[in-house]
């Protein structure tokens, strides 16, 4: 059996890229879960999120809380049912 050569992908800064473009492409999205107090009184940021494809990742500053999620939504529709008013709060967009 023969070897299958494979050749390499241009230039190293071709390479570096092609690279950036795949990963900015495949990025997964920030969000934050901000918690209102009061009637717009106040506000904090109750949890940071990545939003993938696949699922959502949750944690908190003090990284006490963490979670995987079907999406940045039901993480949100979770913790608000102990009653905290919740928004989602896509960054960058």
């Amino acid at each position: 059996m023969g070897e299958t050569t494979v050749e390499q992908f241009g230039t190293d800064e071709e390479f570096q890229q092609a690279l950036v473009e795949l990963a900015n492409d495949f990025a997964p999205r920030r969000f934050a879960i901000c918690e209102e107090h009061g009637d717009r009184i106040d506000g904090e940021v109750f949890a940071w999120g990545l939003a993938f494809t696949e699922g959502a990742l949750v944690c908190d500053d003090a990284r006490s809380l963490t979670g995987h999620f079907r999406d940045a939504g039901s993480a949100v529709r979770l913790f608000a049912r102990t009653g905290r008013r919740l928004r989602l709060i896509w960054i960058d967009e």
